[in-house]
């Protein structure tokens, strides 16, 4: 079951989709959504507020710039396309996969004890 849904795409993106669109991503959610539990196999159990905008931000990324384009001039037309986008991949930047790394407070306990008396 994909992490978030075409609703929560809509929600994002301030409009309904179109039937194209919602097409595309039912398929981009499902793949998303397995590139992220493939990494972080306790969202698969356990979504979060933060898996689903995750999986949302990646799948709005296709559906916001289809062709993949990360520069583009007018004059003597010229544009760039984004190295992973151009092999029409689903990717997580690094701080959507910091986000979807458990935080841990500590490496270990110190837990109290009653002072030694002096011998």
């Amino acid at each position: 079951m994909p992490l978030a849904t075409t609703a929560d795409l809509a929600d994002r993106l301030g409009r309904d989709l179109t039937d194209a669109e919602t097409r595309q991503a039912t398929a981009l959610l499902t793949d998303a959504s397995a590139i992220i539990i493939d990494r972080f196999p306790q969202y698969a159990t356990s979504p979060t507020a933060a898996s689903t905008a995750v999986c949302a931000a990646m799948v709005l990324r296709v559906l916001r710039n289809p062709d993949g384009k990360r520069s583009e001039q007018i004059d003597d037309y010229s544009y760039t396309i984004d190295s992973a986008r151009s092999a029409g991949e689903l990717y997580l930047t690094e701080h959507e996969a910091a986000t979807l790394r458990p935080v841990r407070t500590s490496a270990f306990s110190i837990v109290p004890s009653a002072p030694v008396p002096a011998s």
